[in-house]
């Protein structure tokens, strides 16, 4: 039985992982499946925080590094990694993270105080979750990759814009 708490948290249970000493939660909603991250393709030229691309249902998805995005030390890369894969829509992207995430059920969840938010977080704040124990970020994840891998459309846009400026 879901209680009015449970609905106003807008999902059915988040999926936390952490990174360093923080906490984050992907709503289920958004969450289209976990891989096995060891077998993740390079790009040519890839910098910054983009991982690699990985094969995900059929289909070739990028992996963004939300550890080296945020600034976040991590201890070494030992051991097995995985992409918490999310989707809106058709469009698909995963994050890496270190360990298998946990599912939190909306019963196990409410809003925390914004106040707790860690503050260089910025535009990428979404909200924060709270469990009996832990904190989550919730961050607009999607912001994130977009500031990475610009939308198709926004690139032809910018790049019109250019040769009309020129």
């Amino acid at each position: 039985m879901r209680t009015d708490t449970d609905m106003n948290l807008g999902t059915r249970g988040a999926l936390t992982f952490r990174l360093g000493d923080y906490g984050f939660a992907v709503r289920v909603e958004e969450a289209a499946g976990l891989i096995d991250a060891e077998r993740l393709a390079p790009l040519p030229g890839q910098v910054g925080a983009l991982a690699g691309v990985a094969a995900f249902r059929g289909e070739m998805v990028p992996v963004i590094d939300l550890a080296a995005y945020l600034g976040i030390e991590t201890p070494g890369s030992q051991g097995q990694h995985y992409a918490l894969v999310l989707a809106r829509g058709l469009d698909r992207f995963g994050i890496l993270i270190p360990d298998l995430p946990r599912l939190a059920l909306a019963r196990e969840l409410r809003d925390a105080p914004l106040s707790t938010a860690d503050p260089e977080l910025g535009e990428l704040f979404e909200s924060m979750l709270e469990t009996d124990t832990e904190q989550f970020h919730c961050l607009n994840y999607w912001r994130i990759f977009e500031t990475i891998i610009p939308p198709a459309g926004a690139s032809l846009a910018a790049r019109a814009g250019a040769e009309r400026g020129s």
